[in-house]
């Protein structure tokens, strides 16, 4: 039945990607003497070009023009793309420019934005988005949403606001960007405006609501690239540290030194190789309560394994992974040195290729490590594609492992998802139970959203490079969403939505079942009011840990919960995100609330503060949880940027100090000062964990 299933699925697909949307095409100008980027269209050549101006809505009226006149003239050399816009607006008064970092939440503020899908493949592209204060971000994003926002390329844009409203100049080189190389190049162009005051957005070309915004495939044409030139595309970016830190046994006073290099081998494939690369101006985790018997998911910073890594996903996101790079470098709560590694990833032909290898010292007695992943996946249809991994862990023998999957993504035009994977973990000594599958269709749109899925975990599926939440598990999800648009004055939209969620394990025993109803309003100002509840019914299979001197027996519980959210938009001075929620806990009762404030004291001084409270009271016994943070952000330009944290957590008593000053004092090149502090007050003895002071410089040479 299954199979049968699957075949008419894949039929309906071959069918509707014969016909393909005409997009939108705009031809490139050559030019000889290019514009000088400085923020004001002034130059001839950009009077000669034919502006783009037919920007229509995506919020809040889909497909009307967009309500402040927008053009946008394109050019290139051999070597750059240079885009000129030209922003009008009715009230230069309004417009909202609050960020100054680079990546940071741009949004907040009126913004442009750029996507250039360079392969033609229709499935990944290259975000530059900027505001008018001259912070920037870019990004690689996926077909179906996915972003890797730690892709830090180097390009150069300048801004200049006037009566009429504002104008940027932006030029993108060529060397950046990942393109087949031909006689008359072709890339996918998507550009859109955000205009805050009125949470309107408007793309060229139009992309219905019924798409995410990154749909590569809707993406227009442009054309005309005739001679340009990607160059060497080699970066050197060498790095020196120095600092001291300290345990509450030892203090270190040490330097050391590494090296990272990227080579573009050829126009669509990078190889990136490092040496004793250090990762000590990435943040410091956030600190979390777990409130279940699974483990906890922490999402990787270290830019070195975030750049691609959207290529390497292969499973279940958070929840059956085969490839997890916290892996490698990390054991428990500690850094393991990281000696070196390589990786190689790329278009070739109609399949994406990614090989990454990864060598790790000694820590805590235990010997090296070698990490290996290879994979591919080949671009099928117009937005599809199959595809396989294999992970190789090596050197400790308890934790050796070989794992393999193959997975599967078939996009049908009216943007239904169907999807599937099969993976396999061999430690030794495991008999059976070591698999990992899952199938299911999806398909979000404007006015409804679906999904089926059915996920299977087996007991002994634990891969030596992944993540396993909750193994021993067959899971049927089920979830549907009406979201209307009823017109009402200060309303953009209502959701109304249900998950089912059913676990049963190998020995077909039933262990959770839950419903979470779930209710939404989106206000044309950019608050949102949430409700949502759940009710599960839980088989604790083994008795577990929740809190100091406080532990869930096991046995058959009814958790019920209901919960409160308010989010504001967050272009005003002072924005917040708070919730409330409780109800029936393990036999006892449990209440959390969370208030997050963001102010905006003036557009360089940034204030947030987030508090958590989590109480609960059980047959076992009662903890109460608060965890505290704040951050304060100074930002003297778009170029030095100050930030302090603070974390505090009364479970196990314990504190977290960062501070962290980044200067980009050349493009691609910059310095860190950062100092470290972590404290438990909990146990015996100093409550000191750790602590650094570090200095961090790297220099990029681009040739």
């Amino acid at each position: 039945m299954l199979t049968r299933f699957a075949g008419l699925l894949f039929i309906l697909f071959a069918v509707s990607a014969l016909a393909l949307d005409d997009s939108s095409t705009v031809r490139a100008v050559k030019v000889d003497s290019p514009p000088r980027i400085d923020g004001v269209l002034d130059e001839a050549v950009w009077q000669s070009i034919e502006p783009i101006s037919d920007f229509r809505q995506r919020e809040p009226a889909d497909g009307d023009p967009i309500s402040e006149r927008t053009e946008v003239r394109i050019c290139y050399d051999s070597h750059y793309l240079y885009i000129g816009v030209r922003a009008y607006d009715s009230d230069v008064s309004g417009l909202v420019r609050t960020i100054y970092e680079r990546d940071g939440d741009i949004n907040h503020d009126d913004n442009f934005f750029i996507y250039i899908d360079s392969n033609v493949d229709k499935r990944t592209s290259f975000q530059f988005r900027q505001n008018i204060n001259g912070a920037l971000y870019d990004a690689e994003t996926g077909d179906f949403g996915g972003f890797n926002e730690s892709w830090d390329a180097i390009w150069t844009y300048k801004t200049s606001v006037d009566q009429e409203g504002y104008t940027l100049e932006i030029a993108i080189p060529f060397f950046i960007l990942r393109f087949k190389k031909s006689e008359e190049v072709e890339m996918g162009l998507m550009m859109g405006r955000f205009i805050r005051r009125k949470n309107e957005l408007a793309t060229w070309p139009h992309i219905r609501r019924d798409f995410y915004l990154t749909t590569v495939s809707k993406f227009g044409r442009l054309t005309n690239l005739r001679g340009i030139e990607r160059g060497k595309a080699i970066e050197i970016k060498p790095y020196a540290i120095g600092g001291f830190s300290e345990t509450a046994v030892e203090r270190d006073l040490d330097g050391d030194a590494g090296l990272d290099v990227k080579w573009g081998v050829t126009s669509n494939l990078t190889a990136d190789l490092t040496l004793n690369p250090d990762f000590a101006q990435v943040e410091s985790d956030e600190l979390q309560v777990n409130l279940t018997r699974f483990n906890l998911f922490y999402p990787e910073k270290r830019p070195f394994f975030i750049e691609g890594s959207d290529l390497f996903h292969f499973g279940l996101y958070n929840r059956a992974e085969v490839f997890y790079s916290r892996r490698i470098g990390i054991r428990g709560n500690r850094e393991v040195p990281i000696i070196g590694g390589a990786r190689l990833h790329g278009l070739v032909g109609d399949t994406n290729v990614g090989f990454l290898t990864m060598q790790t010292g000694m820590v805590d007695g235990l010997g090296r490590e070698n990490f290996t992943v290879a994979m591919a996946k080949h671009n099928i249809f117009s937005r599809s594609f199959i595809g396989g991994i294999v992970t190789s862990r090596r050197g400790v023998a308890a934790e050796e492992d070989t794992s393999y999957a193959g997975q599967f993504s078939l996009i049908f035009k009216n943007n239904i998802w169907f999807h599937g994977y099969l993976a396999r973990s061999d430690r030794p000594g495991l008999d059976g139970g070591n698999w990992s599958g899952n199938i299911g269709i999806f398909n979000p749109t404007d006015k409804y959203e679906w999904e089926i899925r059915y996920d299977d975990v087996g007991p002994n599926f634990n891969p030596g490079i992944g993540f396993v939440l909750r193994p021993d598990q067959r899971t049927l999800t089920l979830y549907g969403a009406y979201k209307p648009r009823p017109g009402w004055k200060n309303v953009r939209q209502l959701l109304f939505g249900h998950v089912y969620k059913r676990y049963v394990n190998y020995d077909g025993v039933l262990e959770t079942e839950s419903h979470m109803p779930d209710l939404r309003m989106y206000f044309q100002s950019g608050d949102v009011l949430l409700f949502n509840g759940e009710n599960t019914n839980d088989l604790v299979p083994y008795s577990f840990y929740i809190a100091p001197g406080v532990i869930i027996p096991s046995g058959n519980y009814t958790n019920r919960r209901g919960e409160i959210q308010f989010v504001s938009s967050p272009s005003r001075p002072l924005s917040i995100y708070s919730s409330y929620g409780g109800g029936k806990f393990y036999g006892g009762s449990m209440q959390g609330v969370f208030i997050r404030l963001l102010f905006k004291a003036t557009p360089k001084l940034h204030i947030t503060s987030e508090n958590s409270y989590v109480g609960a009271d059980l047959p076992d016994g009662s903890f109460d949880s608060t965890i505290l943070r704040l951050y304060l952000s100074y930002f003297i330009n778009s170029d030095l940027i100050t930030r302090v944290a603070t974390q505090y957590s009364s479970l196990f008593e314990e504190f977290v100090f960062n501070f962290r000053l980044r200067w980009i004092y050349a493009p691609g090149s910059e310095a860190w000062l950062v100092y470290d502090e972590g404290r438990r007050f909990d146990l015996p003895g100093p409550s000191l964990r750790d602590r650094a002071l570090i200095f961090k410089v790297v220099y990029n040479f681009n040739f």
